[in-house]
């Protein structure tokens, strides 16, 4: 595996405090802990090994003939620089935790200086003003309570239909004082949490900028002004000036253009809200505790359900066999079993028909294009398409306010729906578009989550895919519709450790009669 050059601050903002790593001072390792980014010495080999990631991508090359291929390469999440005879260890802020333990595990010694905002290098950052927040239902007082008590930047943990947008509005009630950005995944989530944040339940007394296309272009000048904004117009704000930083779903925040913009806010504390904290499918998980920090707080979704926070969701997996097909090439594995698949077609349609109630909100999740043109010529032009390729702005918006009105039954739907976009509604997800143990398949069942009257719980109909009779896996061995059934085994898994019920059915009767058992 090549190693590729780490993503991190490559001048130390703190150098003229290195001269304290010039001395021994009895301990195997020193670390200087600052708002950005942590200085190590010496660079032990337990902390190389924590500070390294696999990371994981689908790329083309001509090797390949031009066919995507899974690709695999270490990636080192620590830079080194010299400073007279020292060679000094420097990494993201975020990994204090885990360095600490991998030091521990090795039975190494160390010593931690910290240099904070909240300590000398800038004004104290304030206490956070609990006795402002209001608004709360079921346990989220005391999950946000915790958090913000801890003193430090991180990561704040909920499933979907918790009420992410009450943590985040408290925050910013919390510390009325300061300048703040929040930042949000895609166009759609910003213009609903701005929305939230200047509604009736939200922000008052302090001025909240919006930069999204065609509702504003400037960030908030005041000094405790609130700029709400995309990833990608996170380099319009001004890091400089920004003393908190909220991220919604932080996770779509670690991509290789988005990191760097990121890391230049050296003055702000962070906090990172989501329901999905690990499970990107390029293995950078870990850059997210880096940019944040570590898990603050949390409430699974075991216990959401338990205090009657969000509704139980239940997976029916309907099993197909497949054969071995001799397909080398992924994405034509994809496209012929299940994209282009008349089979598959025919049997949503089925389940669309015979069992989903008409009169049911039921989002059908596909991947592209293609697959959408296929599908309705199969199931019935009348089904809305909802797909950013396929719809303008205007068109979207229109699309969103009639789901949101459950005027819309039947919705084919890309990804614009996995986070973020709430259909109260929405009783049923069916799963066309496969995929793996992600942040997508995590929070797709999600969208479900919410309590309405005389709704008993959520229902996800996904396709598993598995060996066929007789077949072993070796059978499989170098043929892409091995990777159909790996990633149907992952995303169950993935079910699994989120505590989802999940069922097995074999045919459309038996999908039937499972589905009728749950309402």
């Amino acid at each position: 595996m090549k190693a590729l050059k780490p993503e991190i601050p490559t001048a130390p903002t703190v150098l003229p405090v290195i001269i304290d790593m010039q001395s021994a001072s009895g301990v195997d390792c020193q670390i200087i802990w600052d708002d950005t980014q942590i200085l190590f010495y010496p660079i032990l080999p337990c902390l190389v090994e924590e500070l390294t990631i696999i990371e994981k991508s689908l790329e083309l090359s001509a090797e390949t003939n031009y066919v995507r291929k899974s690709m695999r390469r270490s990636r080192a999440l620590f830079a080194a620089f010299e400073r007279g005879d020292k060679r000094i260890g420097v990494t993201f802020q975020g990994f204090l935790n885990v360095m600490l333990r991998a030091l521990a595990m090795a039975g190494k010694t160390f010593s931690v200086k910290d240099l904070r905002v909240s300590n000398s290098k800038y004004p104290d950052f304030p206490e956070p003003d609990f006795g402002a927040m209001e608004g709360f239902r079921f346990s989220q007082r005391e999950l946000l309570e915790s958090a913000l008590g801890k003193n430090r930047s991180g990561l704040i943990g909920a499933p979907t239909r918790y009420g992410k947008t009450t943590l985040m509005v408290n925050t910013l009630r919390a510390f009325p004082t300061l300048s703040t950005v929040v930042v949000a995944p895609g166009v759609d989530l910003v213009s609903q949490l701005y929305d939230d944040i200047t509604g009736p339940r939200g922000i008052k007394d302090r001025e909240v900028r919006i930069i999204c296309s065609g509702r504003g272009r400037t960030p908030s000048q005041e000094p405790n002004g609130i700029t709400v904004c995309s990833a990608d117009s996170l380099h319009l704000c001004d890091p400089g000036s920004t003393e908190l930083l909220l991220a919604d779903e932080p996770h779509a925040l670690v991509t290789s253009t988005r990191l760097g913009v990121i890391d230049g806010f050296l003055k702000a504390r962070r906090y990172g809200y989501g329901a999905t904290l690990k499970g990107r499918f390029d293995g950078r998980d870990k850059l997210i505790t880096g940019i944040f920090g570590p898990v603050l707080a949390e409430r699974t979704y075991l216990e959401a359900v338990e205090e009657g926070a969000i509704c139980p969701l239940n997976i029916i997996m309907f099993q197909i066999e497949l054969t071995p097909h001799s397909l080398y090439n992924r994405d034509t594995a994809y496209n012929e079993l299940l994209f282009q698949n008349q089979e598959m077609a025919n049997l949503l349609r089925r389940i669309c028909e015979e069992v989903v109630p008409a009169d049911w909100q039921t989002m059908i999740f596909i991947k592209n294009e293609a697959q959408a043109d296929m599908y309705l010529e199969t199931i019935g032009t009348e089904h809305t398409i909802a797909m950013a390729k396929k719809m303008t702005k205007k068109e979207r918006e229109e699309v969103n306010a009639r789901m949101k009105a459950n005027e819309i039954k039947r919705c084919l739907c890309t990804d614009i729906y996995v986070q973020g976009v709430t259909f109260s509604d929405a009783r049923v997800l069916i799963n066309c578009e496969a995929g793996g143990n992600n942040t997508t398949a995590i929070q797709k069942p999600g969208r479900l989550a919410e309590i309405r009257p005389g709704k008993k719980c959520g229902i996800i109909i996904d396709f598993e895919f598995i060996r066929a009779s007789g077949y072993t896996a070796k059978d499989y061995e170098g043929d892409q519709t091995g990777a159909l059934i790996a990633d149907s085994r992952n995303r169950v898994q993935a079910y699994e450790e989120k505590g989802y019920g999940i069922y097995r059915a074999r045919t459309v009767e038996e999908t039937k009669q499972i589905f009728d058992s749950l309402i």
